[in-house]
């Protein structure tokens, strides 16, 4: 990679060819609610087993009749309350990874205590799966480009990438000026590449526009729903084509075409959780449908190659 990381690394893909990686992040909808400012993460609501069993066999089976693979990014309350819907994840072929112990962004947890939890995390997924997680994301999205400590915890405990930079400006989360593809991150400024590191930053798709503009956001989630699908698939297929693999996300709850109404729901909330809301599976097939997605493992095997070969 050159200097500041400005360039891709090399893309060798794998033999099974792919347009790049569908991710899942495995929640609750209900846990991942705008969060109280003043939220204790001892004491956050329970997740559903019965919402994770029914939204996780409904995951499996769109993903299979397309033989498509994710990764699933699996909140660590989500494992101990469902491990064998986990299992189920793991024995279908798809990655497992971790979304964080509780689903509140890391800054909201004291560091000691969120490296702990993660640590008891990393055990609880190898166990249920016999592999241990290699992969990181944030709940929310929520990484700041000054806080290189989490990244720091993920690699003194042995994770290889993170998935949580979001390329662009949104009112809720993202850094604007971070690399659209992958990158070494630096941990003192995270919206910087360097030349190597222990640890990879693999970016939420953004369509790449015009120069050092931000990027219009169309990874996932309530985009699926938002964008005209014509614009999506031109807008995704333009990143294929120039050799950015495509990394999506979505959350068990954007197939919900109807969900429970919540108490004076915030502004985020309204969009992520009901704006267009009937179209979320139907959004998801036209992906499935359009793109050969794989998990990360396999989108960027080379890149991981790469780190290992490095260490």
């Amino acid at each position: 990679m050159s200097p500041g990381g400005t360039e891709n690394i090399a893309h060798h893909r794998s033999a099974r060819r792919i347009d790049g990686a569908l991710t899942i992040d495995l929640e609750d909808w209900r846990c991942a609610l705008d969060p109280d400012p003043k939220a204790d993460y001892r004491s956050r609501p329970k997740p559903s087993e019965e919402f994770l069993r029914t939204s996780t066999k409904t995951l499996l089976s769109e993903l299979d009749k397309l033989d498509a693979k994710a990764t699933f990014f699996v909140l660590g309350e989500v494992a101990l309350a469902v491990p064998e819907v986990v299992k189920d994840v793991s024995r279908a072929g798809h990655e497992v990874a971790s979304h964080s112990p509780v689903h509140l962004p890391p800054r909201m947890i004291p560091r000691d205590a969120f490296a702990d939890l993660l640590r008891r995390d990393v055990c609880v997924l190898e166990e249920i799966t016999g592999d241990k997680p290699i992969g990181f994301r944030a709940p929310y999205f929520a990484l700041r480009r000054d806080e290189g400590w989490l990244l720091k915890i993920l690699s003194e405990l042995d994770f290889q990438y993170d998935s949580t930079v979001v390329p662009t400006w949104t009112p809720y989360w993202g850094i604007p000026s971070a690399p659209k593809h992958a990158y070494f991150p630096d941990f003192s400024d995270i919206a910087k590449g360097v030349d190597g590191g222990p640890l990879l930053e693999f970016p939420v798709t953004v369509w790449p526009s015009w120069r050092m503009l931000p990027g219009l956001p169309i990874g996932g989630g309530f985009y699926m729903r938002a964008w005209p699908r014509p614009l999506l698939g031109s807008f995704m297929r333009r990143n294929v084509r120039k050799g950015l693999p495509l990394v999506i996300y979505i959350h068990p709850g954007n197939l919900e075409s109807k969900k429970e109404r919540v108490v004076a729901p915030s502004m985020r909330d309204r969009l992520s959780q009901y704006a267009g809301a009937g179209r979320g599976l139907s959004s998801f097939r036209y992906l499935l449908d359009n793109f050969r997605f794989g998990t990360i493992r396999e989108a960027f095997s080379s890149e991981l190659d790469q780190l290992k070969t490095r260490a």
